[in-house]
């Protein structure tokens, strides 16, 4: 039996040996035909990959929306300045520094030639989702670059080319939590803080930011956190740096000082409910530390040797209510308040030397008298801001507005859209309007403006104001196209 064994074992050896090599190559098949199959999906994702690529390029450039706007625009201004309390700044001197000529600041009127300008602006909007972008391009030229106003004195402020183009809007909305009736959204970038309740009514637009424009109305960029807290109420805080547009984008630059740097903290919130008609009430905080500016003295200063003041604090209250008592009319009543924190630094402006028209620094100057000079402001300030709006017809509309600012009136408004930032007037204005929907996407408006100026320094943060008697006469109209 064991040779018989040992006889057939070498036989068993080589039929073991064939069935080892058969599968080994039944395996080397198998690993063959998958990488065939891989190859086979590998070039059908390679042609299919810059397909599906292509079809998500599509998707997004479908949700890309481009809305143009275009404002053609002509204004007609007169300036009545009659007393300035300690003015005697004059237009010429002599050799031993006694005024000569006109007195520069007051006791003049200046009728300036009848303006033109032209605003083009393209939004762009793109929704995926929890995340949403919006961009806004802004051109602007106008006919008002030899005679620009500036701090309102008899000399003429003259400026570069009459055009200017920039980006004024560039920011990411992101909900992550969309559908939760909390919903939270952050957004970054050039933000969306111009423009803001209730400007939107004069202006015949909806509202095109979320902060109340008497207590916060400037170009910034930064951060946003905004928390929904109930139906139609919501949280709002901003971290952020505020800038000025060039001033090629202000036709006039009254009201309006060159923001050299700051840092803003805002707390704002807003609520609809129902109060005599549909009612928006907002409110809000809102805090410039480390606080710096400079007054437009025409192209050739520049912000070099201003100074950090201190900090501003600025706080409102306002409440818009449309179909008032069940009618078509529209009114809204608005309120703030600035409150200074000085830190001692002082600002001067003040002409030391009458024949060069230089401070004591050497710097430009605008005037000999005290005003130009000083610490931030020490007092408080309030403002008031009311309006109504009644539709005549469906396509005529009637609006008058009112607002007031206090002799220490500070507001943060050197982004207004309002071309002569009227809400920082320390002293009063009366606005009335007719505007005319004669088609879906075209609209005119006649104005009538009168600001009276009880102060000086509107729209500035240093300096004690001196009593001021002047009068500002604005008729405009204007010719928009919104799409």
């Amino acid at each position: 039996m064991k040779k018989t064994l040992l006889l057939l074992l070498p036989m068993l050896l080589l039929a073991s040996q064939n069935d080892t090599d058969k599968r080994i190559q039944a395996l080397e098949n198998e690993l063959n035909a998958l990488k065939k199959e891989v190859s086979y999906h590998q070039e059908d994702l390679d042609e299919r990959i810059p397909i599906i690529e292509a079809n998500e390029k599509k998707s997004i450039l479908d949700r890309v929306n481009f809305t143009p706007e275009i404002l053609l625009r002509a204004d007609n201004f007169y300036y009545n300045n009659r007393k300035i309390e300690g003015e005697n700044t004059s237009t010429s001197y002599d050799l031993a520094g006694n005024p000569t000529g006109e007195q520069r600041r007051d006791e003049f009127t200046k009728s300036f030639s009848p303006s033109a300008s032209i605003r083009f602006r393209l939004n762009m909007d793109v929704d995926l989702d929890e995340i949403k972008f919006h961009g806004r391009m802004l051109y602007m030229n106008s006919s008002q670059s030899n005679e620009r106003v500036c701090i309102l004195s008899r000399d003429i402020k003259t400026g570069t080319a009459g055009s200017a183009f920039d980006v004024d809007r560039a920011y990411v909305d992101y909900t992550p939590n969309a559908a939760s009736p909390y919903a939270f959204t952050f957004s970054f970038g050039i933000l969306p803080t111009t423009a803001g309740t209730p400007m939107q009514y004069a202006q015949n637009k909806k509202r095109s930011s979320m902060f109340p424009a008497l207590v916060f109305d400037m170009n910034t960029y930064g951060m946003i956190g905004t928390q929904k807290i109930a139906n139609d109420t919501f949280i709002r805080i901003v971290l952020a740096k505020p800038y000025t547009l060039r001033p090629n984008f202000y036709t006039y630059q009254c009201n309006r000082e060159n923001i050299d740097n700051a840092n803003i903290i805002g707390l704002y919130g807003d609520t609809k409910f129902h109060f005599l008609g549909n009612s928006l009430l907002s409110f809000g905080a809102n805090v410039l530390h480390d606080f710096r500016a400079h007054p437009y003295l025409g192209p050739d200063t520049s912000s070099k040797d201003s100074k950090i003041l201190g900090t501003m604090l600025t706080f409102g209250l306002g409440i818009d209510i449309e179909k008032f008592m069940d009618t078509q009319t529209m009114i809204f009543a608005h309120t703030a308040l600035s409150n200074p924190h000085p830190n001692g630094q002082k600002e001067d402006y003040q002409i030391s030397d009458v024949q060069t028209g230089l401070t004591v620094a050497g710097t430009p100057g605008f005037t000999t008298s005290t005003y130009a000079s000083g610490t931030m402001l020490n007092s408080n300030g309030y403002s008031l801001y009311l309006g109504t709006k009644y539709p005549i017809s469906q396509t005529l509309n009637i609006g008058a507005e009112y607002n007031y600012g206090s002799k220490y009136w500070f507001s943060a408004t050197q982004g207004a859209e309002d071309m002569f930032n009227k809400l920082a007037t320390r002293g009063q204005v009366g606005e009335a309007y007719l505007s005319w929907q004669f088609h879906k996407y075209l609209n005119a408006k006649l104005s009538y403006m009168q600001i009276e100026e009880s102060y000086t320094g509107s729209g500035g943060h240093f300096g004690e104001p001196a009593a001021k008697d002047a009068t500002q006469y604005i008729t405009s109209f204007a010719l928009e196209a919104k799409f």
